[in-house]
């Protein structure tokens, strides 16, 4: 009797024993699957928000990776036969690649709301390896782009004026609409016009000054000023690029994620307000979408990104927000990522009515000098740009209608004409990213004007631009040691914690169930025996 009351006792601390070690796995569990993401968020957290004497500041203020940049210019081989009326045949040549080197200057931080106020430097280098057999020294023959400006932004009656002026505002190789000019003048250096000079006279110095005037809110368009008279414009010059490296961008107040790494990087204001003063009328039906600043600037997200995420981003370059949605897994270097894209119809209304969306400007006339919101597929960026220009992905992309307008455009090829980004999902930092868009003119008849009056009614492109970031290979190597070697460790202990503690209980209890089943039996028989 002695006998089976110490062996019940046994049983019941076996049993004890078990049911500690069950809550002991409940617990190795909670924490495995809670607590360890936990810690790892917790130290993702603390690694890329923007908080100063952390490597991740310095490299928020000097961007340790160049942004490549592949220019594609459109050469018009035909053009000649365009003044006439025929509809341009276009050659793509390129890329022209350059190196962008960004770096941010501190204005100001704030802690009361998380802030960090910058201006953002660009200095630009062109890359002749990664350019190939192309040089700035190509020439390539494209519309006159400010003469073409000077068409479209002035009346009939300036038009006339202007016309009469032309040998003495531009000089003798620009006094046309097609122009024959190396890449380095056309991209970043500028031709010059509008120059003072004694020769100019009377009459077309009044038009000179309303060229100058004009041309003010143009981002195309460098002033010159006299060197002994600072306040007076000795001359202007055009360039597609120019201005990228002649100021910054504008200010920009982000989120430093400090307080809530959700927020990491979202544009709080951009030149000192919350709304942009180039999108939106009193009778658009949602001014918010266009004006708000919304989205970060490209280069910074933050962490725990999901399938469900999507991010918006706000481009200077084209003075408004693209958003970007979840569009399926991706690898970069052996790294796992989750890549975003914009939809098809970014570029199209958000509004039922096209007429009443916030993007429909109607500044920039089409091809039939009616006023036109455009948004099938191309955007109206006047207002951004201060000269009439449209903005399309490459190869117009979602707008293929416009491919009839010109000749020997191949058709578009989404795999290289499109804008993505890939992103590391736990840390949220771009593995790879590629902005593409295109720049166009409108061409129509202009009746006043001699040398323009029988072109073709049609959109011309001007050139494409394929804007992209890799990470570095330092940067791989700074993401698995400050990550994924971590998480691998994690992992181990996690597992290995729960492998233990599973057998633990599996042993506990199958010796629980063992002794349970003797001693049920030696009882069963001592009851006989009875």
């Amino acid at each position: 009797m002695k006998n089976i009351c110490a062996r019940g006792l046994t049983i019941k601390w076996l049993t004890v024993l078990t049911a500690a070690l069950v809550i002991v796995l409940a617990g190795v569990l909670v924490l495995s699957f809670y607590g360890v993401p936990c810690i790892v968020d917790l130290k993702v957290a603390s690694s890329v928000r923007l908080e100063n004497d952390t490597e991740q500041w310095d490299r928020f203020l000097d961007l340790p990776i160049p942004v490549i940049t592949n220019v594609y210019l459109f050469t018009v081989t035909n053009s000649e036969d365009v003044l006439k009326g025929a509809l341009p045949v276009v050659q793509e040549v390129g890329p022209y690649v350059y190196r962008q080197n960004l770096t941010r200057r501190i204005l100001s931080t704030d802690s009361s709301e998380d802030s960090v106020t910058y201006e953002k430097h660009t200095a630009i280098t062109f890359d002749q390896e990664l350019s190939g057999d192309h040089t700035e020294d190509d020439m390539v023959t494209v519309i006159n782009p400010a003469l073409l400006v000077l068409t479209q932004i002035t009346s009939s009656v300036e038009q006339l004026v202007v016309t009469g002026c032309l040998e003495k505002i531009f000089p003798p190789e620009y006094v046309k609409l097609f122009i024959h000019s190396d890449v380095r003048t056309l991209m970043f250096e500028g031709f010059p016009f509008a120059n003072m000079t004694e020769e100019m006279g009377y009459a077309c110095n009044i038009v000179r000054n309303q060229v100058i005037q004009k041309t003010k809110v143009m981002k195309n368009v460098e002033y010159i000023y006299n060197e002994e008279f600072p306040e007076v414009v000795q001359m202007l010059k055009f360039s597609y690029l120019g201005f990228k490296t002649q100021h910054p961008d504008g200010v920009y107040t982000v989120n430093r994620g400090i307080d809530d790494i959700s927020k990491l990087g979202t544009i709080m204001r951009w030149n000192y307000s919350p709304f942009t003063p180039y999108y939106g009328r009193m009778e658009s039906l949602n001014n918010d979408t266009c004006k708000r600043v919304r989205g970060g600037d490209s280069m910074i997200y933050p962490p725990s990104v999901s399938k469900d995420s999507s991010f918006e981003i706000f481009s200077t370059d084209i003075c408004r927000t693209v958003k970007l949605s979840y569009a399926g897994e991706g690898t970069y270097e052996g790294i796992k990522g989750y890549r975003f894209e914009p939809s098809e119809d970014t570029f199209y209304p958000v509004t039922p009515n096209v007429e009443n969306d916030c993007y429909c400007t109607k500044r920039t006339l089409n091809p039939k000098g009616e006023p036109s919101c455009y948004l099938d597929g191309i955007v109206d960026v006047m207002d951004c740009f201060g000269a009439p220009l449209l903005l399309s992905f490459p190869h117009f992309l979602y707008a293929e209608k416009y491919l009839n307008g010109v000749r020997n455009l191949a058709a578009p090829n989404k795999s290289i004409h499109e804008i993505y980004l890939l992103l590391e999902p736990n840390t949220g930092i771009p593995l790879q990213g590629k902005k593409r868009v295109q720049l166009n003119v409108v061409l129509r008849p202009i009746s006043h004007m001699p040398f323009a009056a029988n072109l073709p009614e049609t959109v011309l492109p001007l050139l494409w631009i394929d804007e992209g970031a890799e990470l570095t290979q330092d940067l791989i190597d700074m993401l698995n040691d400050q990550f994924f070697d971590i998480v691998k460790i994690a992992n181990g202990v996690k597992f290995t914690l729960i492998a233990i503690s599973a057998a633990a209980v599996l042993v506990a209890g199958g010796i629980l169930i063992r002794k349970k089943y003797i001693h049920w039996g030696k009882a069963r028989i001592h009851v006989i025996n009875k």
